[in-house]
């Protein structure tokens, strides 16, 4: 049970960090490329976490839901180092 509710925590804020990236390309449209990269580096990293719980669902082995949240967890730290990166954009605007 409480593994369940990491795993949603962890989802909601990568979910958060993700409904950002179209606020990034509107007000960094020169990162534009990078933010693609970004996204593109994210979607190969969720459809690694989808592989791993239809693996878990076919199995039953929690190694494969630790192995789903490590790669939340690695694309959530990407998110956070880009959302670093575009708070120093934003500062360095002004």
């Amino acid at each position: 049970m409480i593994q369940e509710i990491e795993t949603e925590e962890l989802y909601n804020q990568y979910t958060e960090y993700r409904n950002r990236l179209n606020v990034w390309k509107k007000n960094h449209g020169l990162f534009i490329n990078d933010i693609i990269k970004l996204e593109k580096h994210l979607d190969k990293l969720l459809n690694e976490r989808l592989d791993h719980l239809i693996m878990l669902r076919q199995t039953k082995r929690q190694m494969y839901q630790e192995r789903a949240d490590q790669k939340l967890i690695e694309a959530i730290k990407s998110l956070k180092y880009f959302s670093k990166i575009e708070l120093l954009a934003s500062l360095s605007k002004n």
